[in-house]
């Protein structure tokens, strides 16, 4: 038994001497670690979190020291610190790390520190009603068109043959008509403006191409669309030439005419083309969305035959309002269920990307600066990602055919169908909510100067809004609002 306790003790004492040795080893291997922050997209006067850990094989930290790279020279012995940069700015954070013996271990990183968010400042200054008595709104597809004069344009659509096009003159705080023109039937798409100042508008006729002096709201011309035409607002190019579809029977096709109303080609039979056609900055491809099919039209402006031989997309039709571009041969589009990016090769075109988002046809898409795409869809306001059309967040609120506005800085406007103009922040954060009435709530505008232009259902009539916002404007982004610009010509700049 005498044995055994000294075997026992003995052995105590071996594995005591072998711990406190790896012990000491721990404590003599050198220190190692490394460092991140959150939010990744740091803002002057807003707390960063600073966290850090050792790296693979690092021997025990004992020690934890910051320097943040501000002129204070602000530092912290907090493994995990919060700091705040007063101004926005390129920093060098530096974390040094010790172990017991005092070997010491550096890291510095660059953090970039962005301006603080602008308030923001927005108010209704006016409102105005020609008091057509109407039915309902276009489904959102409208958005007003605004004149190199100031004259603002809209949409009477839901009153049968007494649907008008509006246009008054905007005086800064209040309003005046200047005239109201009925093309004959509802209307249900936005006016464009053409580069001699007069307004096309399309309207539930097979004639149903009108074209309507911008001064005085006289009918010009009108063309044989063959059928009825819906949400297709017209494009029109640097020359003037106007480009849209039509949709409803056998006979709906794609059209083109020139600015004095003759009709310079078509391709017709070929099924319904719903959405707002975009045109190429250089001018010589039009893109139409064939509703049927859910592909994608290239064809050549100067004849009308196809660019591509074969139309590409999500072999899904759907009825979104309009077609985008994104400047580098990227053409995005919506479906009932899905959004989709097709890329201009040239000679051919191809899916880039198809995202499934229900509802997506309740909207088109917009461009914001950054380059993130954004529209309205089932679940509310969706900002997707470019790249591969993932969904970076969902606001949610109910919309219908809105199609988003985006500013300078980045936010993003869209109407709802319980009377609301909503604005977001980039992030998906709530700014600013307008109630402006008891229905839909139409595509907006976004002038040179930040006023937004919009329309909503009021009652039984339509509402024109002006809402002035401060230090903003369109986003400087390939499409930042329907039509792509305040005339609704659906030209890439």
């Amino acid at each position: 038994m005498k044995n055994v306790k000294i075997l026992l003790l003995g052995l105590f004492f071996s594995l005591a001497f072998f711990g406190c040795k790896d012990d000491d080893m721990e404590g003599l291997l050198p220190p190692g670690a490394d460092f991140n922050y959150t939010p990744e997209a740091p803002v002057a006067e807003q707390e960063i979190l600073f966290y850090a850990d050792p790296t693979e094989g690092s021997g025990e930290i004992v020690e934890w020291n910051w320097s943040f790279g501000d002129a204070d020279g602000s530092t912290s012995d907090k493994r995990n610190p919060y700091f705040t940069y007063p101004a926005a700015g390129t920093y060098d954070v530096t974390l040094t790390v010790k172990n017991a013996a005092g070997a010491s271990f550096e890291v510095t990183k660059p953090v970039e520190v962005a301006p603080p968010p602008k308030d923001f400042i927005a108010d209704i200054v006016w409102e105005f009603t020609n008091n057509t008595p109407v039915t309902g709104i276009n489904e959102g597809t409208n958005a007003p068109v605004i004149g190199d004069d100031g004259s603002v344009y809209y949409v009477e659509g839901y009153a049968g043959s007494d649907s008008k096009v509006v246009a008054v003159t905007d005086q800064g705080e209040s309003a005046q008509l200047k005239w109201a023109t009925a093309p004959g039937n509802r209307i249900q798409n936005a006016p464009s403006m053409g580069p001699d100042g007069n307004i096309y508008i399309e309207a539930w006729l097979a004639n149903g191409i009108f074209k309507i002096n911008g001064a005085t709201g006289e009918i010009m011309w009108n063309g044989n669309t063959v059928a009825q035409v819906s949400n297709n607002t017209a494009a029109i190019d640097a020359e003037g030439n106007i480009y849209h579809g039509s949709r409803s029977n056998a006979l709906a096709g794609i059209f083109s005419w020139t600015s004095g109303g003759e009709k310079r080609w078509e391709i017709v039979g070929v099924g319904a083309f719903y959405a707002a056609p975009a045109i190429s900055k250089d001018g010589k491809t039009v893109y139409y969305l064939n509703t049927d099919t859910g592909k994608i039209w290239a064809v050549n402006t100067a004849d009308g035959t196809l660019k591509w031989s074969d139309p590409v997309g999500a072999n899904s039709g759907g009825y979104g309002p309009s077609v985008s571009l994104d400047g580098e041969g990227t053409i995005y589009f919506t479906t009932n269920e899905q959004v989709a990016a097709v890329t201009d090769n040239g000679e051919s075109g191809a899916v880039k990307w198809i995202a499934d988002i229900p509802g997506a046809a309740n909207s088109g898409v917009t461009i914001g600066p950054n380059g993130d795409l954004y529209t309205g869809a089932g679940a509310g306001l969706v900002s997707i990602n470019p790249a591969d059309g993932s969904v970076n967040w969902t606001y949610s609120l109910s919309t219908n055919e809105s199609m988003p506005a985006v500013d300078v800085n980045g936010n993003i406007y869209i109407g709802t169908t319980d009377g609301k103009l909503v604005v977001v922040n980039p992030e998906g954060m709530l700014l600013k909510e307008f109630q402006l009435g008891d229905g839909v709530v139409n595509s907006p505008t976004i002038a040179n100067d930040g006023t937004v232009y919009i329309e909503a259902v009021a009652g039984n009539v339509i509402k024109l809004f002006k809402i002035a916002v401060a230090e903003s404007g369109p986003a400087d982004s390939p499409w930042p609002m329907k039509g792509q610009n305040v005339k609704n010509t659906g030209q890439i700049q």
